[in-house]
């Protein structure tokens, strides 16, 4: 079994050792620091595969942990564990790097899943989240600074019909051939439109670029700003993926 050298990132040495108990037998191997993210950096340790980082309780300084998380998100996979898992701090750690987030109660066997997805390439946020995080663009609460500032790179009149029609496909969480299929357009064809979009939203990935559409559905979609996509599964958890714009059931994975 191939180790995956894991950084455990916690305000306190009892989070730590939560998680620490959490991860032991998995192939998830903890480095021995205490210090989290920044004492790696300097020692001059080789740079963990994975960070799990630790929010608990009210977060002070809400812009230095998004730092933070861009700062991480550039070369680890980072999975944040909240405390408070409020839709706004949702949207800006992923929109920062981050590759996702749950809350700090997830049971052991939902969080080693969770992070093989993030491994694979797929952002991943629990399905008691994601319903109100799709939901967000209905809110009247005003945004905060770093989340207008995706919201406002591109405007709305940047995107093509087509690329607005292939947007309205990943708030959906379709996949490239379904969106191939719905639009009779090549495979090929998505792929180039998706890049495109991401570009002109300055996104990162699939799910930042439908966290904007949705804070913009009237603008963009042409629908109804409550509408929400279906996340509720009689077999647990859903997450959002990144990778292919599909749900995935994690109990499903083996």
């Amino acid at each position: 079994m191939k180790h995956i050298a894991t950084l455990i990132d916690a305000p306190d040495e009892m989070s730590r050792v939560g998680v620490l108990g959490v991860l032991a037998g998995a192939r998830y191997k903890p480095m021995a620091i205490k210090g989290g993210w920044d004492e790696v950096i300097a020692s001059g340790k080789a740079i963990p595969e994975v960070v799990i980082l630790v929010l608990s309780g009210a977060l002070e300084d809400v812009a230095s942990v998004m730092r933070k998380i861009e700062v991480i998100g550039r070369q680890s996979k980072v999975i944040i564990l909240a405390e408070r898992c409020e839709t706004n701090l949702v949207v800006r750690a992923l929109c920062a790097g981050g590759s996702g987030v749950l809350p700090r109660s997830v049971g052991r066997d939902i969080l080693i899943q969770a992070l093989a997805l993030v491994l694979d390439g797929e952002v991943v946020v629990s399905s008691q989240i994601s319903g109100a995080l799709f939901a967000y663009g209905s809110s009247d609460e005003p945004r905060r600074a770093e989340g207008e500032a995706l919201a406002e790179s591109e405007r709305p009149s940047r995107l093509s019909l087509r690329e607005i029609d292939i947007l309205k496909c990943l708030v959906n969480g379709e996949s490239n051939k379904q969106i191939s299929r719905r639009l009779d357009i090549s495979e090929m064809t998505v792929k180039v439109h998706v890049k495109a979009i991401l570009r002109k939203l300055r996104a990162r990935n699939r799910t930042q670029a439908a966290i904007w559409a949705v804070d913009h559905i009237s603008d963009v979609l042409g629908c109804e700003a409550n509408t929400v996509p279906d996340t509720s599964s009689p077999h647990g958890p859903l997450w959002m993926s990144a990778k292919n714009g599909s749900t995935t059931n994690p109990g499903s994975r083996h």
